[in-house]
């Protein structure tokens, strides 16, 4: 396969990957301008940067650069001996290259396609999420009902979900537009343990949902996996419009997906644990 078809077949899979060129190269490295090769998020190699010590080196840069989520680096190396303060190649010169990371755009499941749903497709593939809307109404899970969305699915319970299959590391918002949806929704995806999702959100009241997480761990739902529900979801902002709810939640997603602690997130001030106490 060549190479430019090999990072498309990543880009289709979703996939993280970053892409390193030699951008320049004096005349001993073993890298000549222009030689690329792309790393994997595994540490798979495809390609060359010329071998060695250098190409040792790029990789670990670039799989540095897929944990942090960093998208551009220039690093320089010195092919000379580590003693005389060089990358421990003895060919002489120097080699700078170019390391850029391709990070695919999250999946954001979204059960309940109803006001708050809707708007949330909105603006969560506004800001550069992959929207799947789900809901078990047809009307409300039509890609016409959902321009925005990357898919659309009408499923025929919600407890369903338990046996679905989900993208790894995805983010997940349960606003259905009935209490017991939300509920098997959630049991659901907890039933899935390689799920490693980003972001699960619940919608409710805090007093509310205090019942319903004191009730699953009585039915032996563990109280760690319950913790890392957002619930109530979204930023306590004072809106209740669904155009507001839907902004308080795509905040957090936000703020998620970049490894951030909201101080106003609803669940870090009224937790259905706390209120199950």
């Amino acid at each position: 396969m060549l190479f430019y078809e090999y990072l498309a077949s990543l880009e289709a899979k979703s996939e993280p990957f970053a892409v390193v060129t030699v951008i320049h190269a004096s005349e001993n490295s073993p890298g000549r301008t222009a030689f690329k090769m792309c790393v994997t998020q595994d540490g798979q190699i495809v390609g060359s940067v010329g071998g060695g010590a250098l190409e040792y080196g790029a990789k670990n840069e670039a799989l540095e650069m897929l944990r942090t989520g960093e998208r551009t680096r220039v690093v320089k190396y010195f092919l000379k001996d580590k003693e005389d303060g060089g990358n421990g190649m003895a060919c002489g010169g120097e080699a700078q290259l170019l390391i850029e990371t391709v990070m695919p755009r999250p999946h954001l499941y979204i059960f309940g396609g109803g006001h708050i749903g809707s708007a949330l497709t909105r603006y969560a593939s506004d800001v550069g999420f992959d929207v799947t809307v789900l809901d078990n109404r047809a009307e409300f899970s039509a890609p016409e009902a959902h321009p925005q969305a990357h898919d659309c699915v009408t499923l025929g319970s919600y407890e369903d979900v338990g046996r679905m299959s989900f993208v790894r590391q995805a983010y997940f918002v349960i606003v259905t537009h009935q209490h017991i949806g939300d509920g098997a929704v959630l049991k659901g995806l907890l039933m899935h343990g390689d799920l490693d999702a980003r972001y699960i959100g619940l919608i409710g009241s805090s007093k509310k949902l205090g019942r319903v997480f004191n009730e699953m761990v009585g039915e032996g739902y563990s109280e760690e996996a319950l913790r890392f529900v957002h619930a109530p979801i979204g930023v306590d902002h004072g809106g209740q419009s669904a155009t507001e709810i839907a902004i308080a939640i795509a905040a957090e997603l936000i703020a998620a997906r970049n490894g951030r602690e909201l101080a106003d997130s609803c669940a870090s001030k009224k937790h259905p644990l706390m209120q199950a106490q």
